[in-house]
Parts: structure tokens; sequence; C-alpha cells
């Protein structure tokens, strides 16, 4: 899936890449360190369990986040109190974890500027108090790839206005979806064993055209090769599109949603419950591909982001 965003410039870094000829074409979407951390000096009573909890206590990870990377903010705040969070002046939402933080989950892709960027925080005990406070993030430039590519016009026919307002009515809706329950453990697991033949935020340039940089990654596979879920969630769509061919959208709660192209068949239905490595459908070349592959997008609160930075262990994120 490819966005007519203004793109990044430059080549992929990241994980080895092998190149193929199958092209992902379509036309639509909608580090473990402990980065920063800081507190406001209150003393607080005791959890229900008799544990003293700081108040106010704000980590940042990663260290050094670069473009296509999320973001993930973890606020410590005692019982009965609640927290706000803003990203460059933009609410973030917040959810409780199985410790006891609030988290907040900022998405980034190509086209979040990179330099500073501004993440505040305002949190109220129970007795009405505020703290509020604002911490600067720096944001690496990534490196993404231009591709040059000279289409046949059954090909680049497939993108038309109509077949654009398809796949909004269809995934903008799911896309919005925001479940207060985070369903996924552990780093996310690829979906295909098959090579990738397209990175994230890779430039397209369509018969001598700049049009959209790619907003997940695809992966080449024989055609009927199985597609596993990248972790666990609920089917949130499965149905054949336009652009995207027979496409699954996976709910993994909090915000997080993980996008499945270009399959021949569906194994699974909406609304099913899926766990990590499960089959949900098999490879194909439906939609606008070039052969067969599976695209693998993940969202965050509904921007594309990198999902290879998911399948690696980040502190608040994926770690145990």
């Amino acid at each position: 899936m490819w966005t007519s965003r203004s793109p990044a410039p430059e080549t992929l870094a990241g994980a080895p890449v092998r190149m193929t000829r199958v092209v992902c074409l379509c036309a639509l979407g909608a580090a473990a360190a402990l980065g920063a951390m800081f507190s406001f000096v209150a003393s607080t009573p005791g959890s229900a369990a008799g544990t003293p909890r700081s108040f106010g206590a704000v980590r940042v990870f990663p260290s050094a986040p670069v473009q296509g990377d999320t973001l993930v903010v973890l606020v410590s705040v005692p019982d009965h109190a609640g927290a706000t969070l803003t990203f460059d002046g933009s609410a973030v939402a917040t959810y409780a974890t199985p410790g006891g933080d609030l988290r907040a989950l900022i998405g980034t892709d190509p086209d979040v500027a990179a330099g500073s960027h501004t993440i505040a925080a305002a949190i109220r005990d129970a007795g009405g108090t505020m703290r509020r406070m604002t911490q600067t993030v720096h944001l690496a430039a990534g490196r993404f790839g231009v591709r040059h590519l000279t289409l046949g016009p059954t090909t680049f026919g497939l993108i038309t206005p109509q077949n654009l307002a398809i796949e909004s009515r269809a995934l903008v809706p799911v896309l919005r979806r925001r479940t207060s329950t985070a369903w996924w453990d552990g780093v996310f697991a690829v979906p295909s064993d098959g090579p990738i033949d397209s990175p994230y935020g890779e430039q397209g340039v369509y018969n001598g055209r700049r049009e959209w940089w790619h907003m997940g990654v695809d992966f080449a596979a024989l055609e009927g090769a199985p597609v596993v879920a990248a972790n666990a969630g609920v089917v949130a769509l499965a149905r054949p599109l336009p652009l995207g061919g027979n496409t699954i959208v996976i709910d993994h709660g909090q915000g997080v949603l993980s996008e499945y192209l270009h399959l021949s068949a569906f194994v699974v239905h909406e609304g099913a419950r899926v766990e990590r490595g499960a089959v949900i459908g098999r490879i194909g070349a439906t939609g606008l591909v070039t052969g067969p592959s599976v695209h693998w997008g993940l969202y965050v609160n509904g921007l594309p982001v990198n999902p290879l930075f998911w399948t690696v262990p980040h502190a608040g994120l994926t770690a145990p």
C-alpha cells in the first residue's frame, strides 16, 4: 500500500533486503533503551497493595527514534489519578497496562518531519492537583529508497477515483477502531517466510511520475503459501477490495492494527480471534500488484509505521 503524501529520500537502512521483481502498487491506506525520563516531585500514598508508587514519572522509548518508529510513552500515576498527553499539540490516547502505568503510542512515518517534537503531559491527582511538563524528542531522518517502474495501462488503470473511494469506505472506519485492551504480547511475527521485495517507505515513480511511498513491507512467495497473523487480535476486516485485493485487517488493541493485502484466499472471517502465527490467508496476486506476494502494513492510531520495528524487543512495547 502506498500514500500520495510527500516522501523522504535516499535508501533503506535496516534489515537485509533480498529484492525480487514482484511489486505491490496499492495506492491507498488511510530501541529497548530508556529514551528519556522526567518526573514531578510529589509525595503519594501507597497503592492498594501497600507498595508506594512515584507520582508523575514519565518515560519515553526508544532513545534515538527514526522516522517510521513507534514512540512509547509510559506514565506512572497513583491510584485514582489520570493523565493526558499531546504530541506537538495533538491529543494522544492513553491506555492502562498490566503493570499499572498508562501508555501512549505515537506513530511516526516519512511525513512526520525529522527534528524536534514536543510531548506534553498533564497529570491530575485524586485531590485535583495538576502537574504539567513537556519533553522534547528528536526524530532522526529515515533512509528510504526510490524505485522507478514502467506500468502497463491495465495495471496503472486500476488507480481510479472510484476504486480509491471504495478502498476508503472500507478501510477508514476499520483503521479508526480503538479498543482499550492490548491483545498483542511480545514481538510481532512477519507474515511470510518469503523474502522482502519492497521495504517500508520506498518512494515509487510510475511511468516517470512520482506517486506514493510504500506504507508497509512486501514479502514475495509462491501462490497459496501461508500468511500468518503478526500477533494476537481480532479480525476487523476480511473482504476483497479493488486495489488491496483480498484484504485482512487485525485489531491488536489500543490503536494498533495490521493489514495483509493481495491474498488468494481467506482462512479467517471478520470477528474471529487469532493468535500470533495463526494462518489467516494464502499468498496471492489480487488487486494492484505484479505477482504473488503479501503486503504487510501496521497502523498506530491511524498512522502507517514501519512494521519491522515491532519484530524486535522494545521497552514498554514488545519486550517481555
